[in-house]
Formats: C-alpha cells, sequence, structure tokens
C-alpha cells in the first residue's frame, strides 16, 4: 500500500513538473510557409482579401481561429490578425508575380498558449503544428482556384429575342482586374435598396457595358436589378431607373468563373462574324447573372448569360434582268422571167 502511495506521488510530481515544463516554454513563436501557384497574382489576391471566402481556405475549423483585416495592400500585401483559441496573432500575407504564375509567402507569429506550447512539444515543435496549418491554407488556395478557375465551359446558342425589362441601376468605373469585387458590392447595395424600398424583383441581376477600354484595361459599366414596374428616381441619385425594349441578341453561356467571360465574348463576336450578322450598335449589351455569389460559392458552378444585340436582315431581291425581244425580219428576192 506504501509503495503504491510512493508510486502515486511520483506520477503527481512528474505531471507537476512536465506541467512547469510546458508553462516555461517559449511563448512568441514565428513560423513561414510559401507556395507558387499557377494562378494570376490579381486572382488569388482577390480571393484571400474576401473575407466571405475564408470559408474556402481557411485550415482551421470553423471555430477554432477569427480572421480579421487589418490593412490591405491591393494586389501585394495583407496584414490580418488571427485568434486561435483567444490568444491574437498576426498574419502577414504577401503576393508575387511569377513566370509561372503568384509567389504566396505567410507570416504567421505570436504568443503561444497552454494548448499550443503542449502540442509543440509532444508534435515536435511549433514548426509541425501551425506551419503545417499555413501549408494546409497555401494548399487550400491553389487547389481551389486551380480546380474552381479551369472547370468551365461555354456554348454559343445563336439568335434569341431578348424580351422587354424595367430595371434600376447604379454605374460606376473599375478595372477588368477589380470587376468581380466592384460588382458584388453593387449588387450588394442594390438588394439593399429593394428591400428597403419595398421594390419587386422579378429576374437575374444583369449588368450593361457602356464602354470597355482594352487599352486602359478598364469598363464603365452599370449594375442592374430587373423590377415590376419602371423606377423615377429624383435627378444626381445613385440609383436610377432604366428600360430595355424587345431585341434580337445572340445569346451565349458561361459555365464556370468569371474571368473567362472575355473568352465568352470572343466567342461570341466570332459567330456573328462567321454568320455575317449585322451587330446592332445602338443596343444594349448585356450579361446576366443567372446563378451567382451569394447563392453559389463554387465558381465552376456560376452561369452567365451574354446578349449581344443584332440588326434583322434584310433581304432586297435582286432585279429581274429586263428581257430584250429581237424582231427578225423576212427579206424576199422577187426574180421576174420574161418570155420572149
Amino acid at each position: 500500500m506504501r509503495i503504491l502511495k510512493y508510486i502515486l506521488l511520483l506520477l503527481l510530481l512528474l505531471s507537476v513538473a512536465f506541467v512547469v515544463f510546458v508553462a516555461t516554454q517559449q511563448s512568441d513563436y514565428k513560423v513561414i510557409r510559401s507556395k507558387e501557384t499557377k494562378i494570376s497574382k490579381d486572382i488569388v489576391y482577390n480571393l484571400v482579401s474576401d473575407s466571405t471566402s475564408l470559408i474556402d481556405w481557411n485550415p482551421w475549423e470553423k471555430d477554432e481561429a477569427v480572421f480579421k483585416n487589418v490593412k490591405l495592400v491591393s494586389g501585394d500585401t495583407i496584414l490580418q490578425k488571427i485568434s486561435l483559441s483567444g490568444e491574437k496573432n498576426e498574419s502577414f500575407m504577401r503576393f508575387q508575380k511569377t513566370k509561372k504564375g503568384t509567389l504566396i509567402s505567410w507570416e504567421l507569429k505570436g504568443n503561444l498558449d497552454f494548448e499550443l506550447k503542449l502540442r509543440s512539444i509532444l508534435q515536435g515543435g511549433v514548426e509541425n503544428v501551425l506551419g503545417d496549418k499555413l501549408e494546409d491554407g497555401l494548399n487550400n488556395i491553389d487547389n481551389y482556384l486551380v480546380k474552381e478557375l479551369n472547370t468551365y465551359n461555354i456554348k454559343v446558342h445563336g439568335i434569341v429575342k431578348k424580351h422587354a425589362t424595367n430595371y434600376i441601376q447604379q454605374i460606376d468605373t473599375c478595372f477588368f482586374a477589380d470587376f468581380q469585387k466592384v460588382s458584388k458590392k453593387m449588387l450588394q447595395n442594390m438588394i439593399a435598396f429593394v428591400e428597403k424600398n419595398d421594390i419587386a424583383i422579378i429576374g437575374s441581376p444583369f449588368i450593361t457595358h457602356q464602354t470597355w477600354d482594352k487599352k486602359a484595361k478598364t469598363t464603365i459599366f452599370s449594375m442592374c436589378v430587373p423590377v415590376e414596374e419602371e423606377i423615377l428616381t429624383t435627378s444626381g441619385s445613385e440609383i436610377s431607373g432604366g428600360h430595355f425594349d424587345d431585341f434580337l441578341a445572340i445569346k451565349t453561356t458561361l459555365t464556370g468563373d468569371y474571368s473567362h467571360n472575355i473568352e465568352a465574348w470572343n466567342k461570341t463576336i466570332n459567330y456573328i462574324n462567321k454568320k455575317k450578322l449585322i451587330k446592332d450598335t445602338e443596343g444594349l449589351n448585356i450579361e446576366v447573372y443567372k446563378i451567382s455569389l451569394p447563392k453559389e460559392r463554387k465558381p465552376s458552378k456560376w452561369v452567365t448569360e451574354i446578349y449581344i444585340p443584332v440588326k434583322k436582315r434584310v433581304y432586297i431581291p435582286k432585279p429581274k434582268p429586263t428581257e430584250v425581244q429581237e424582231v427578225v425580219g423576212t427579206s424576199e428576192t422577187s426574180t421576174t422571167n420574161t418570155t420572149k
């Protein structure tokens, strides 16, 4: 019995010593991981900087870590605060353009709580605990973007009738690379406006491109929401009403990420040229977001419809050649014989 007590006491002392050992380990740490992806820098940055997309690449479970953007340098760096088990940590991500795509560098530093100290000891160091998490996050970003961005389909349907529509719109301008982020924010603003004013929506949101400057890589566009009745707004209002009548258009469907829309537009233009159709330059070029954020998170399942207006063909019959009737005359020669 006495030996058992000594054994229990020894185990207790060892446990206390181990706890003290764990507690006295160095608290501050810094781990860095890097990964190169074949995706362009702007696309990678837009994914990581968008707090709503965190669910798509976060290496921690939902309740394990809380992310907060602190400072964003467009297309270059992201500084975040990450709370792990109540401890605040600094996260620094940098995006560098490479020949293949983008090099992502992720640095995490802060203080370890007792649980993380214990796991670090048992797993061979903080590099094997938090470093592995950073690697998981970088792999998640790469896998998500490569799979989602490369899965797409484009189908040109041909001539259809686009029916008359009333809508409300908000006009803005941005670079091509920022279009998704800007248009998403505008759409949220439009949805909030219709909900606040109890306006009935009758279809999917769409945009109309007013200008598309390939040299400057900028576009002026209108974010539109179709509504049942024509809306009149006050002069100078951020949101205004609009309407278009029925028109003929070439319809194309893009299933996949919006980054392929330029290819979809080019295929539509090529179809128009191949069929020798006449583009209506005074009509509206429309993109309808049939399936998109926030209802569907995966870009490979987004559906965008493109409508480019064309004019009706006018057939002018060729004039029939004039028939020329030739009148052929008969010449008769009389010979008189005189008999003597």
